[in-house]
């Protein structure tokens, strides 16, 4: 259990580090929840970032300058909750975070439930009943469909707990925010330990994008920092990975392609969806595709795309493409100022 009443919010990301679109809700839904009194259930796998949205929600909140008592439902402490002057009088005018609430045992369940509907914790004998005055967050790392079937997690309470419900999604869900991570995390301990290394390869980027991430965020922030340490030069290469991503047996990437879509179109689109990530830098996108520079202006004149510089520090956010067939899995294209298809010249 902690007790932390102090916490940077990082400005409007909230420390979430990503421009997925599943991310940007996330952020915009604490912004909105996180003034009222609303109880919050964050349900997302270990390590995908749980803590750090309860935490954004409590210092957004009104209770902020209040205590944030956080219990984890699995250890000991949790019959600490119910106790004179234990944990759940502890969080008054704060926040009460529940880790793992469907590790509660179920009569506590039911405790927490009727403290819950009557803002009451019941005294024992002829003790007096205590108000209680908190607000509630709790997380899980289980889908909460397959523990309210299975009868591990009391429908009541459900009920009562997720007035507002934030899905977390795993990394695998979000590859184009692990190059973004990446970096963030290579930059971070860069400083940490002193070191210089400036980029990571594009072989080092790949494997890292074909690799499951069973442990998502939390498992990347390990293997960079491994990494880094064993890197001897000033790029992040391939042989610094730990074993697991060294061998042949990572996960394929699945890309869908309709039938009857030309190569040509395959490729323009290839392209655009390329420039969107990377924000219109041809360079890099040249880079990733593996095209030779003079190639790739080919590609974009052949295809009349068109990349327009908007002056130092523009960034992209989206990419149109008229007559686009198709989206990448996992993330929709929409229109952008910066890239822009034209139309490419009758043959």
């Amino acid at each position: 259990m902690s007790s932390n009443g102090n916490f940077n919010d990082d400005s409007e990301t909230f420390g979430l580090i990503g421009r997925d679109a599943k991310l940007q809700q996330i952020r915009e839904i604490i912004r909105t929840a996180a003034p009222s009194d609303a109880s919050v259930l964050i349900e997302g796998e270990c390590g995908t970032g749980k803590q750090l949205i309860a935490m954004a929600v409590h210092a957004r909140s009104h209770r902020a300058s209040g205590p944030l008592i956080r219990v984890n439902c699995g250890e000991p402490s949790v019959a600490e909750l119910f106790a004179k002057h234990g944990l759940m009088e502890a969080a008054n005018a704060g926040t009460l975070l529940l880790d793992e609430i469907a590790e509660m045992p179920a009569h506590m369940q039911i405790k927490l439930f009727r403290v819950l509907q009557e803002r009451k914790l019941c005294g024992l004998d002829d003790e007096v009943d205590t108000d209680v005055n908190f607000r509630l967050v709790v997380t899980t790392n289980r889908n909460t469909t397959a523990l309210l079937q299975n009868g591990v997690l009391k429908k009541d309470l459900y009920f009562c707990i997720s007035t507002i419900k934030i899905r977390v999604p795993a990394l695998r869900e979000r590859l184009d925010d692990i190059p973004l991570l990446a970096r963030h995390f290579l930059e971070r301990f860069n400083t940490q330990y002193d070191k210089k290394i400036r980029r990571i390869s594009q072989e080092t980027l790949y494997r890292l994008l074909r690799y499951d991430w069973p442990g998502n965020v939390r498992e990347l922030e390990s293997v960079i920092e491994r990494a880094l340490l064993f890197c001897s030069g000033n790029e992040l290469l391939p042989e610094c990975l730990p074993e697991e991503l060294q061998g042949k047996d990572l996960r394929n990437i699945h890309i869908v392609i309709p039938p009857l879509v030309p190569m040509d179109e395959i490729e323009r689109e290839a392209i655009l969806q390329t420039l969107a990530r990377t924000s219109g830098n041809v360079r890099r996108s040249a880079q990733i595709l593996r095209y030779p520079r003079p190639t790739f202006y080919r590609k974009l004149k052949k295809f009349g795309i068109k990349v327009e510089r908007h002056g130092p520090g523009s960034q992209l956010d989206r990419v149109s493409a008229k007559g686009a067939r198709y989206e990448s899995q996992g993330q929709a294209r929409s229109a952008s100022p910066l890239v822009t298809e034209k139309e490419a010249p009758q043959p």
